[in-house]
């Protein structure tokens, strides 16, 4: 009989933190006037995306690049996520019992200074060519989700089901949160470092981002790089990101005591 734990089914959030670990995605888009295949073929290609507060995928694409072609003229698309960081060390796994994701949706372009600063935030090189005539940001209106996470192990959920409704007050203090975070309880985001994760507490971390999920923070270190900590349960707004921080520091200092 199987272990009823080969069941385990991803939530949503679950699903939002793959994505926003995933350094790279597959794009599959719907040819129209390429130069090798006839219109309507499926063309896939590799993009660079940032996940916004909402759980919203971000790209950046060029208008010379095929799959930018295509969605101007079909904006239906597929993003395959695999969770998995493309590094020098560190390829892409591509086992068949690795968990993946697709999303459905449809490309809309967004030249909101947030959405820039949101995917810039995420990937700072791509500040070289940004402001390039010829690029744009384009945000994806998630119609569903589907994972697969090994044999017998899969999900679909609706767009609503995948995005964080409610949030807008989020997205508007996001840049207040830190601000207050860094001006008054440095401290506090120490203790969370040293109860939450492996990383010395008391190199001088700060919050650079949050969202429904979880908070990015950084260091000035040689040594250290980004990181970021999850969050026990999902937020929608300021009031829920002060309740979740305070409950996390609370931890981790009852855990000293």
């Amino acid at each position: 009989m199987a272990d009823k734990h080969d069941k385990i089914i991803a939530s949503a959030s679950d699903l939002r933190r793959m994505c926003r670990y995933s350094r790279l995605a597959v794009l599959a888009t719907t040819a129209a006037g390429h130069k090798q295949v006839g219109d309507g073929w499926p063309v896939a290609s590799m993009v660079v995306p940032a996940i916004d507060v909402d759980g919203t995928p971000i790209l950046l694409i060029s208008d010379l690049a095929d799959h930018t072609r295509h969605l101007k003229t079909d904006d239906r698309l597929s993003l395959l996520f695999t969770g998995s960081a493309a590094t020098d060390d560190r390829p892409i796994a591509t086992e068949t019992d690795n968990p993946r994701l697709t999303l459905f949706g449809r490309a809309v372009q967004d030249s909101a200074e947030t959405t820039r600063a949101r995917y810039l935030l995420a990937n700072p090189d791509a500040a070289q060519y940004a402001d390039f005539g010829d690029f744009g940001f384009y945000r994806i209106a998630v119609e569903a989700a589907y994972w697969v996470g090994g044999f017998g192990k899969q999900r679909r959920l609706s767009g609503a089901q995948f995005i964080v409704d409610d949030c807008p007050a989020l997205l508007t203090g996001h840049n207040s949160i830190i601000d207050h975070m860094n001006a008054d309880h440095l401290d506090a985001i120490g203790d969370i470092v040293g109860h939450y994760t492996d990383h010395p507490k008391d190199l001088g971390w700060k919050m650079i981002a949050i969202d429904c999920d979880g908070m990015n923070l950084a260091v000035e270190h040689p040594e250290s790089s980004n990181i970021r900590i999850e969050f026990p349960k999902t937020i929608r707004n300021p009031g829920d990101a002060r309740e979740i921080l305070v409950e996390m520091c609370k931890k981790s200092r009852d855990f000293k005591a």
